[in-house]
């Protein structure tokens, strides 16, 4: 065989192997194989949910912002606002379902330079564009059970959502309706004070104001109202009369359609921030949201007033009105503060809400108990409601809004109309329950302060 017989067998055989390598094979494909798997392929029962926290960006602050509710001793609370008791059991289960089968239905990508634009970049990233909102879901013992970035709505796909697991590159867009609030007031019990208000049977409104330059009370001119049986007309069972003592206006009578919209505020009184109170409560303490004490400690005053409400079990709320708070945000509803808060005025920012501060006391009042004496000698039922409640407000000053506080507190021409042609003044009937003397805080022993206003 020549030299160039041999180099012709030489290319056949390169040729040959180059053809072999090249021909077409199966690649296993890598990148998609856990599409239309399960997001959290563990987590499949609501029930199992002890935890959640939201922590999402708040750009008027400029800072990550977090809301937690967990289960601690057998109830629900919020750690972000000092273990308030949350109505949580629900609204938990709601907020674990909407994880519940989730899959990676679509792979949309694998790098990080799309993060932003899909808006799945972590919240608490100060330096990110596009943040989305980390969502961690763990069970009583700890086990992390759901720990996702919710991105952006994909509108050419109805109850889609761009997901990304933290720490991974991955996108994917998920069928995943989001039944989650961060709001505070949704996961608390809205009826504050257990109240009825056709239960209640006495009223009385003293819109008085605390000067505290000169350490003392103006305007005190209390309206003291009850409720009795219409003489003329023994179908009305929302017939307000003036309680003995009580001074109401010239030529005017009653307006039992106005005494109905202030009793429906205290009725569906909801708040919007809650504060915990010190203990042992002091006069600092007190006089920091506009209470005051007098110097005997045997009397409680709110700058703006108060109001009572007497029940038909003989219980007596008194809602004590304190100072306005300009706060927002997660400084509104908990109390925590911002360093980087500045003055709006100074920094010319929109005027803000003015909520209020509200302290709440409760008594048991024999004397307004209509429902009878105790079964076989034991305590009240209202005795016992009492406890309760007072057990439940003694831990808290709470936050009203200004609408709620414009409501219930008034001025006494409000609760009064025109009398109609021939009418007379509305006539006291029967004594009723003198209006109990508010409870002092001093019986929590507060610190000595500084003199508080008196009468």
């Amino acid at each position: 065989m020549n030299r160039t017989t041999i180099l012709s067998v030489v290319i056949a055989l390169g040729s040959l192997g180059l053809a072999i390598a090249m021909r077409p094979v199966e690649v296993a494909t890598v990148a998609f194989e856990d599409t239309g798997t399960p997001l959290f392929p563990s987590f499949s029962d609501p029930a199992q949910a002890g935890f959640l926290e939201v922590v999402g960006w708040d750009d008027a602050a400029a800072r990550a912002t977090s809301f937690k509710v967990e289960q601690k001793a057998g109830r629900w609370v919020i750690p972000s606002h000092n273990d308030y008791p949350a109505d949580g059991t629900e609204r938990m289960g709601k907020a674990a379902a909407s994880f519940i089968d989730v899959k990676k239905d679509i792979l949309q990508s694998e790098r990080i330079e799309d993060h932003a634009v899909l808006g799945v970049e972590d919240p608490a990233d100060p330096n990110a564009k596009g943040r989305g909102q980390r969502i961690t879901i763990k069970d009583a013992a700890g086990t992390v059970l759901v720990d996702v970035i919710v991105g952006k709505k994909i509108e050419e796909k109805d109850g889609f959502r761009y997901v990304r697991v933290p720490d991974q590159k991955r996108v994917y867009a998920s069928r995943l309706e989001v039944d989650i609030s961060t709001n505070f007031a949704d996961w608390i019990e809205k009826d504050l004070l257990k109240i009825e208000q056709d239960s209640i049977t006495g009223f009385v409104s003293d819109p008085y104001t605390v000067d505290e330059a000169q350490g003392k009370v103006t305007n005190r001119d209390p309206l003291i109202i009850k409720k009795e049986p219409d003489p003329n007309n023994p179908g009305d069972n929302d017939h307000w009369v003036l309680a003995p003592g009580s001074v109401g206006v010239d030529g005017k009578a009653l307006d039992s359609f106005k005494i109905r919209q202030i009793l429906s505020g205290i009725d569906r009184l909801q708040i919007v921030g809650v504060r915990p109170r010190p203990v042992p409560l002091t006069f600092e303490a007190l006089q920091s949201k506009g209470f005051f004490v007098t110097p005997d400690g045997k009397r409680l005053f709110g700058n703006e007033g108060e109001v009572k409400a007497l029940t038909d079990d003989g219980v007596v709320y008194t809602l004590y009105f304190g100072e306005i708070t300009l706060d927002s945000g997660l400084a509104l509803t908990a109390g925590t503060e911002d360093p980087a808060k500045t003055d709006p005025a100074a920094a010319g920012e929109e005027k803000k809400d003015a909520n209020r501060y509200m302290f709440v006391d409760v008594v048991y009042d024999p004397s307004a108990d209509t429902k009878g004496a105790a079964v076989d000698g034991g305590e009240p039922e209202g005795a016992k409601r009492a406890k309760q409640l007072q057990a439940r407000f003694d831990k808290w000053f709470y936050v009203i809004s200004d609408a709620s506080f414009n409501q219930i507190r008034k001025p006494k021409s409000e609760f009064f109309k025109e009398e109609a042609a021939g009418s007379g003044p509305t006539a006291p009937g029967a004594p009723s329950p003198a209006a109990p003397a508010a409870p002092s805080p001093a019986k929590k022993k507060p610190a000595p302060a500084k003199p508080a206003p008196a009468k």
